[in-house]
């Protein structure tokens, strides 16, 4: 027989879940296999008169303090771990025959943690002697094949004279599976009590990310065609976007998710300061190029983000924060986007979009859901940062001229509208007629703050929205010079909005003093890099 196989001649099983549990045992004791077994998994086989060696026959001792006490013993893990051919002498002297075969799932924690919060529930669902012997198998893969998932169990071979035999190929892949197994579930154990100790008012817990290969699920493609990307889905962070399966459409890309989740994220922010009304935001590449709150419908906050650049919404990701309904959808039926996100889809409305066959319709996750922390990868590492959630508290109007309320609630929304476009941000926002707000321009992602505000200014007036002084402008960090309110100026502006803080804070409030125009530090700055 070459080196590589290994004939099963004794087998232990513990599992929680009994998937296949029949077969594999009576495919066993054909096969001549001697079966140890321990509590639940014992009595099943027997229970199908499949014969089992209980385990305190080989072990010498009874199953104790209510079954926490079982598997885990000097002759059972010796019989997995031994190392065959260097230990055999040691082995026999010892009296330890070896275990071939050890088949395991783990008690259902990850079930249990889903189901309930009740920590003297959890900490029973805490399996110990499996992992321990999952881990020692798989160190021992040489010799010891290791099944963790029910999956797995047709894999096992018969030879010639009908005996099940193991290849040492599948014994690593078995034991790759087994390392990734009990990472996953260490993983969500920390992960479920991190989660209860943030509730209990820890902030500073940092989340451990459950991205194992088991979590992971293969994309359309990545940022570009040739590349290949994958969505690892955390089952033990808030249930977001990456859960969120689509109603129809094609396959997600990389790109697809991250211009998803960007238009997720402001629109829950601007829902904060919209004073109950509907929001829509549409995103192309991470900004939003339109968005708007309205007291009439969805259909009209809709339309009015699509004002806010038309072009740029081609091809544009939308969400919005209300159901999608069939004036929604008819809205949209003459015009190309690639992702639509909302708390839900009526009926009239999936008949309209199903004849979008490319179109991925999305239900999005409750706003309660945001994640606590967001990480981003680095070449060699990743970054961790709290998620900046939110509407800012403070309003100072550090000028002679002062905001009406309708200008405030219009800078409100632009607050949180620059807050999600990318760095330097300008912000360009309008109240209407009806008590609604829209996004009238935006100047994101250039390396000076007068390029944008330029940008934004030209798009509003590309847009149609050619009389400035009803409009609020809003930055997302403070203005280090006076001239951008020099430029605002120029163009009619008349109220701004910006964090302060700069040493040129004086010039600056000078040079609105000196224009006639209104301006308001927040105090908080808002990059998005």
């Amino acid at each position: 027989m070459p080196d590589n196989l290994v004939t099963v001649r004794r087998a232990l099983i513990s599992v929680s879940d009994k998937t296949g549990l029949d077969a594999l045992g009576r495919s066993l004791h054909a096969a001549g296999v001697e079966i140890i077994s321990t509590g639940g998994t014992r009595k099943y086989l027997e229970d199908r008169q499949i014969p089992v060696t209980p385990i305190e026959k080989v072990t010498g001792n009874p199953e104790a303090f209510g079954g926490r006490m079982k598997t885990i013993s000097f002759e059972m893990m010796s019989a997995i771990l031994f190392r065959r051919g260097a230990d055999d002498a040691e082995a026999e002297k010892l009296g330890i025959a070896p275990v071939d075969l050890f088949v395991c799932n783990l008690y259902p924690f990850e079930k249990t943690a889903q189901e309930t919060e009740d920590e003297a529930l959890l900490i029973e669902n805490i399996d110990i002697g499996g992992v321990t012997l999952i881990r020692s198998a798989a160190k021992n893969h040489a010799a010891v094949c290791v099944m963790t998932d029910p999956a797995q169990y047709g894999a096992l071979a018969q030879n010639d004279e009908g005996g099940i035999v193991t290849a040492l190929s599948e014994r690593k892949n078995f034991a790759l599976s087994a390392f990734r197994h009990t990472a996953r579930y260490d993983a969500a154990i920390a992960g479920r009590f991190e989660m209860l100790q943030r509730k209990a008012g820890n902030d500073d817990i940092l989340h451990t990310p459950l991205l194992t290969a088991e979590t992971a699920e293969v994309l359309r493609y990545g940022e570009n065609p040739q590349q290949k990307a994958w969505v690892y889905k955390d089952p033990f962070a808030p249930q977001g976007l990456a859960h969120s399966v689509p109603l129809q459409g094609k396959p997600l890309s990389y790109n697809n998710l991250l211009d998803a989740d960007a238009a997720w994220r402001a629109a829950q922010d601007l829902a904060l300061v919209s004073d109950g009304g509907d929001v829509a935001v549409i995103v192309k590449h991470l900004n939003p190029c339109g968005a708007a709150c309205s007291k009439i419908s969805a259909r009209d906050a809709l339309e009015n983000a699509w004002r806010g650049d038309p072009v740029s919404a081609f091809g544009g990701i939308i969400c919005l924060t209300s159901p999608c309904t069939a004036d929604v959808a008819a809205f949209l039926s003459d015009k190309f986007i690639e992702i639509i996100l909302a708390p839900a889809f009526d009926d009239a409305a999936l008949a309209v979009f199903a004849k979008k066959k490319n179109l991925r319709v999305m239900i999005s996750p409750p706003a309660e859901k945001a994640a606590p922390f967001m990480l981003r990868a680095i070449s060699g590492g990743v970054l961790v940062q709290q998620e900046d959630f939110g509407a800012d508290e403070k309003f100072e109007i550090v000028t002679r001229e002062k905001f009406d309320a309708a200008k405030k609630n219009a800078a409100q929304f632009g607050i949180m509208a620059a807050k999600h476009l990318r760095s330097n941000a300008i912000a360009l926002v309008q109240e209407n007629a009806e008590g609604g707000v829209s996004l009238t321009g935006a100047g994101p992602g250039n390396p000076n703050r007068l390029v944008s505000t330029v940008q934004a200014i030209e798009k509003a007036r590309e847009n149609g929205y050619d009389d400035l002084s009803r409009a609020v402008l809003v930055s997302d960090a403070f203005f280090p010079f006076p001239d951008n309110v020099e430029l605002a100026a120029e163009h009619g502006l008349r109220f701004i909005v910006q964090p302060g803080g700069s040493v040129r804070d004086d010039a600056v409030i000078a040079a609105c003093d000196a224009a006639g125009i209104a301006m308001a530090f927040t105090g908080r700055r808002h990059f998005r890099h």
